[in-house]
């Protein structure tokens, strides 16, 4: 092992100020000590990967493990916040029969069908945002609702329900949630999802749910009842937790500068492109696609022994200067960059496109619907170093 340094020398992760903005260290870092050691929480060790040529090596690369990572099965290796049957605990061959079984429920033309649905979700959310009384916290009313009635009706389960997901949702992301609030909550959501799946095995619907229990009991060796469970807790958390806090993120930084927002009321067009944007520029996750090498490999002149951990940091990959002409810059004319924000490699996430349907919809139906919409104060943050994103965002129209 060689480097810059033998020790950990900064806390990961990084402490920030409120706000999407790129992160000056980041870019410090990517300049002069591209991989750099870290100190994980709890103390654990690893290396920091800051550049997206080195970023997509990790997240791609067959010698670095996910599962490893996951598991804590390498000495002295931090262990990941995974289920032991999720598919983000695995890797190829495992991970790859995982992944096939998923992908008919999780297809671009599925996600596709679903956008009529989705953009009538976005108008009646609107619409019953319009009769209330100015100011409004969108997250509350907007933001958070609709990915949750997504995942409520890709799941098929009750929209009533949705209040219990929101609950286990933010007891799995929260920085300060002791362990036994964790795993009450995982166990809550078990029993919940076991109680789903075998309503719907006795009355199959419509649904992704449906679809994954036809291709679990079409060969029982094809998809465990525990996999099958993983799966939609991994649905939950990063269909609807993830989706609905970039969501809040983008349209604070549209309404950071009005004119942002009045590009795309006055050229809905863009919307898709600007999504794009918005993805790669808000430095919103600062943690997880942590891995374990699985041997020597040298990164940026860094040589990374078998066994150490390395965590890949996407958010600062897509402000690397040598891949995006002026980075820390949102254009929103800017062409559909090449971003990270979905992983990369086999762990891509496989909702990427039912994510991107969600956000091109809000932001088009939000822009349509409310064409002055503006900011009604400052936006409050979430206290939570692994995810930047508001936790409440005051508006007026």
């Amino acid at each position: 092992m060689s480097g810059p340094t033998e020790s950990p020398i900064r806390r990961f992760p990084l402490d920030h100020a409120p706000g999407l903005e790129p992160l000056p260290e980041l870019a410090e870092l990517r300049r002069h000590a591209p991989v750099v050691r870290v100190s994980l929480p709890g103390g654990a060790p690893a290396w920091l990967v800051t550049r997206y040529a080195d970023v997509r090596q990790v997240l791609a690369g067959p010698c670095f493990s996910r599962a490893l990572a996951s598991r804590g099965k390498s000495p002295g290796s931090p262990r990941a916040t995974a289920l032991p049957d999720s598919i983000l605990a695995t890797d190829p061959p495992d991970h790859s029969r995982l992944r096939r079984l998923i992908a008919p429920a999780l297809t671009a033309r599925r996600a596709e069908a679903m956008r009529r649905d989705v953009a009538r979700t976005v108008r009646t959310l609107l619409g019953a945002l319009d009769r209330r009384p100015a100011p409004v916290d969108l997250v509350t009313h907007f933001t958070r609702p609709l990915p949750l009635t997504v995942i409520c009706d890709l799941l098929g389960t009750d929209r009533m329900d949705a209040d219990r997901l929101d609950v286990w949702d933010d007891t799995l992301r929260s920085r300060t949630a002791v362990n036994a609030e964790v795993t009450a909550a995982v166990e809550d959501m078990a029993t919940y999802l076991k109680g789903l799946i075998s309503a719907k095995r006795a009355h199959p619907a419509d649904d992704m749910l449906s679809l994954l229990i036809a291709a679990r009991d079409a060969d029982d060796d094809r998809l465990s009842e525990g996999e099958l469970v993983s799966f939609c807790v991994v649905l939950l958390l990063g269909g609807y937790g993830t989706t609905a806090n970039r969501l809040a993120g983008m349209v604070h930084l549209l309404l950071a500068r009005p004119e942002r927002y009045a590009l795309l009321r006055d050229e809905p067009a863009r919307v898709p492109a600007a999504v794009e944007e918005l993805l790669r520029y808000a430095q919103a996750a600062m943690g997880a696609n942590l891995r374990v090498a699985t041997e020597e490999v040298t990164l940026s002149g860094v040589t990374i022994g078998a066994g150490e951990a390395v965590v890949a940091l996407m958010a600062s990959a897509n402000h690397d200067e040598d891949t995006f002409p002026r980075p820390d810059l949102l254009d929103l004319t800017r062409e559909a960059p090449a971003h990270l924000s979905f992983g990369h490699g086999v762990h891509f996430c496989a909702g990427a496109q039912l994510a991107r349907v969600q956000l091109q919809e809000a932001l088009t139906g939000l822009t349509r619907h409310f064409p002055r919409l503006r900011a009604a104060g400052p936006a409050e943050w979430k206290d939570d170093r692994l995810s930047r994103a508001p936790r409440v965002l005051p508006v007026r129209w």
